[in-house]
């Protein structure tokens, strides 16, 4: 075979393989965020939320040391005040947020789900959830539920992967929280 014809149809192999492939790489390092809501909440009167208290079953339903919990709750109060949320006393709250870091124990994942009552089949019953099938819950992510405070149940759930990595430092594991919060919160419904 000729050289210069060589070295043509190796260019036209590279190039098909490098078309073909692109796609299938950036889908599976692409972070997915996944946000399900219930949609006969009413979101957009929403103007100030809390967390649940220390002495909480929720603060009780994971093992998070307070510097985790600090980490967590100031990135996502920083992100609920860019969608003019603000911070008040769990009794005034319209909106209660919770959070959870999946740690690969289904045992507190399920008791977590519990204490905010979220029921995937529930919100699945949506008609917003009809085109949206994936439901993934990640090792080492991270959830944020809405909690209606009159019913005590999710109304809005995100999660998305942290991708930790040993050699984290804790500066860079932050900095994986708040950009995941940040992402997530994008998606609230205002």
């Amino acid at each position: 075979m000729h050289k210069p014809l060589f070295n043509k149809l190796t260019f036209l192999l590279k190039l098909i393989i490098l078309v073909v492939c692109t796609p299938i790489l950036l889908s599976c390092s692409a972070q997915k965020n996944h946000v399900f809501y219930q949609s006969t909440f009413n979101f957009s009167a929403i103007k100030e939320y809390s967390f649940y208290v220390s002495d909480s079953p929720f603060y009780n339903s994971q093992s998070l040391s307070h510097d985790q919990r600090n980490r967590v709750e100031i990135a996502i109060e920083k992100a609920l005040l860019k969608k003019n949320l603000v911070y008040t006393e769990p009794a005034n709250a319209e909106m209660i947020v919770t959070y959870h870091l999946t740690k690969g124990s289904r045992t507190d994942y399920q008791a977590y789900n519990k204490v905010v009552r979220f029921c995937a089949a529930c919100l699945k019953a949506n008609t917003w959830q009809k085109h949206n099938n994936q439901w993934q819950v990640y090792n080492e992510g991270l959830i944020i539920d809405f909690v209606d405070p009159v019913k005590k149940r999710s109304v809005w759930r995100s999660i998305s992967p942290l991708k930790f990595k040993p050699k984290d430092s804790g500066a860079e594991r932050n900095q994986k929280i708040i950009n995941a919060v940040d992402d997530m919160i994008t998606q609230y419904l205002k």
